[in-house]
């Protein structure tokens, strides 16, 4: 067997489109067997997979074929997949040379050759794309292999596990092709279960009282048609329940794989914001001033997001008032915000405008904005966040992994902003110019611990503003403004903002005695720390029972700990 030639970037195989297709297909014994390309000769692999009690799974691969010299060759390649996919990428691939069929000496020897891709796109497809060393005098090739015998991967083998498919629309919806459209006003109980796409055409609107109940695994789209914003609202009173899991992850996305194709997801709630004055002078929300949120209910919920992506999210309404990904207006405590990760948005990622909302293991990507922007007084509790500021074109000269503002026109106002966050990792992107790490400003607090900024293009801290600094000191933190245990990488304007125009400086701030903060290179292997990082220890958590305490600085306790792996796309791997 030959390989035929062809020249592929693995990364680009974890499209959102392959992944939304892998998570159909269950990785275990009932893909056990020999496969083979019927339009290639015959040429094939053995495949054993295994799955795990944790939903991942194990998929070992076994090729026979000849080099370009005509010389046999035994290739081979075992792969973890993530639980809730059936796609693998860097999987290493061996060749074997060597040993005797009569004797264990002398024993077969193991090179790595190069990396492979492979995916299970259905129960009758995988697709193998290798990637070969440039030494290995191999080319890079990719087989497209079907079962050869019929117990093997077939959907009649209860092994081999498809997606369900629903006959019809749920009540409720309306069928639009194959496909099942949302209502404009949810106004009582709308559940969306798993084997049909819904569709968002203008603005579907959970009214006061109402509830969208979303299944995991179901993909949710903005509307082909966008001659008016496609965004799903959540008013005051009404509540979501998008509660997925590690293995089928629920799906807000666009009609098309671009950035600002839909307008998100936007949620209020009844918890603080420092504009409220009545329940006849609310908050309202700039982008759709009919979404009224604040008050003073603490605890309030606006159901669960768990497990969940928003993926091309970002329409501008007008000028400085845009849907971004997924907004957070007022949103209360009793709301559970956990595994969530945004990507691809044209505007800001995670927008906080007031609330005390908590969240964990939430992860902004490729955003064309701001990653973390709070505001209006938001003061929730957040642990194990990830700002990968990537590959956007709409990132612009101000967009930043954190900028937190208490008020342009009232800096002092209260509640203030401060929110308390431990265990985040912000990353500039190197491709397109960008802001800074973490810009505070405006009067906003905030209590930073474990904390990792590293690759922006101007400074990876910056304070801004007399009524921000008034709440810190140089030789010391304050209660309201303060970073701990942190670390501060490299950024292309210096690591501090300093200005001998403030009342003191952002590196004397950060390096006030006994903070525990550091800086200098913080050995990154894309954004989990590699091996001898700094980072892996110095770390200490806020003295809070929502933190988990941990010793390490950074989202990540280090290159095993990927808790991303399986349900986020477009992040490097």
């Amino acid at each position: 067997m030959s390989f035929p030639l062809r020249k592929t970037a693995l990364a680009l195989a974890l499209s959102s489109a392959s992944l939304a297709c892998a998570a159909q297909v269950v990785v275990n014994d009932g893909l056990d067997g020999n496969w083979f390309a019927p339009n290639a000769g015959g040429r094939g692999v053995s495949v054993d997979a295994i799955a795990n009690e944790d939903g991942s799974s194990r998929i070992y691969g076994v090729v026979f074929t000849y080099d370009t010299a005509g010389k046999p060759l035994w290739l081979t390649m075992l792969g973890d997949v993530p639980a809730g996919q059936s796609v693998v990428d860097g999987v290493p691939v061996l060749r074997f040379e060597g040993g005797r069929f009569d004797s264990a000496n002398p024993a077969p020897t193991s090179t790595v050759v190069g990396t492979a891709s492979i995916d299970v796109s259905s129960c009758k497809a995988i697709s193998l794309t290798f990637d070969m060393n440039a030494d290995s005098g191999l080319p890079d090739a990719t087989l497209d292999v079907a079962p050869a015998q019929v117990n093997v991967g077939y959907a009649a083998n209860p092994l081999c596990a498809a997606a369900p498919v629903l006959a019809a629309c749920p009540t409720g919806t309306t069928a639009e092709g194959a496909d099942c459209l949302l209502p404009n006003s949810i106004t009582g109980n709308l559940y969306l279960p798993a084997g049909k796409k819904y569709l968002v055409r203008g603005a579907v609107i959970v009214e006061g009282g109402g509830t969208l109940t979303v299944a995991p695994g179901v993909t949710v789209q903005g509307h082909s048609d966008i001659s008016v914003a496609n965004f799903i609202g959540v008013k005051q009173d009404g509540r979501i329940y998008a509660d997925g899991t590690p293995t089928r992850p629920i799906v807000f996305t666009g009609p098309t794989p671009e950035v600002g194709s839909w307008g998100g997801l936007h949620i209020a709630g009844r918890s603080t914001c420092n504009d409220y004055v009545s329940a006849a002078e609310p908050c309202r929300f700039e982008a759709y001033p009919d979404m009224a949120f604040g008050g003073g209910k603490l605890d309030d919920s606006s159901g669960v997001l768990r497990y969940v992506r928003i993926e091309w999210a970002g329409v501008p309404i007008r000028p400085n008032e845009e849907l971004n990904s997924l907004t957070l207006l007022g949103v209360g405590a009793g709301t559970v915000l956990d595994h969530v990760q945004v990507d691809g948005g044209k505007d800001d990622g995670f927008e906080f405008f007031g609330g005390n909302v908590n969240g964990s293991h939430l992860v902004c990507s490729n955003m064309g904005d701001d990653c973390f922007d709070f505001d209006d007084g938001y003061h929730g509790k957040l642990q194990f966040l990830l700002a990968w500021q990537g590959d956007n074109t709409d990132i612009g000269s101000d967009s930043n992994g954190i900028e937190s503002d208490n008020s342009k026109d009232s800096p002092d106002i209260q509640p203030r902003t401060q929110p308390q966050i431990s265990n985040i990792t912000l990353l500039g992107s190197s491709t397109f110019p960008n802001k800074h790490g973490l810009r505070i400003r405006r009067g906003s607090g905030g209590n930073y611990a474990n904390l990792v900024v590293h690759g922006f293009t101007d400074r990876c801290l910056a304070l801004d503003d007399a009524a921000t600094f008034a709440l810190g000191t140089a030789s010391g933190q304050g209660a309201a403004l303060s970073m701990t245990h942190s670390f501060v990488g490299q950024c292309g304007g210096g690591a501090f903002d300093d200005s001998a125009n403030d009342p003191y400086l952002v590196s004397a701030w950060f390096n006030a005695t006994g903070a525990g903060n550091q800086s200098g290179d913080p050995k990154l292997n894309g954004f989990l720390p590699a091996a001898g990082s700094p980072l892996l220890q110095g770390g200490k958590s806020l003295a809070d029972p929502f933190f988990r305490p941990v010793s390490y600085r950074g989202a990540f306790a280090g290159a095993h700990d990927d808790w991303t792996a399986g349900w986020t796309v477009h992040l490097p791997r």
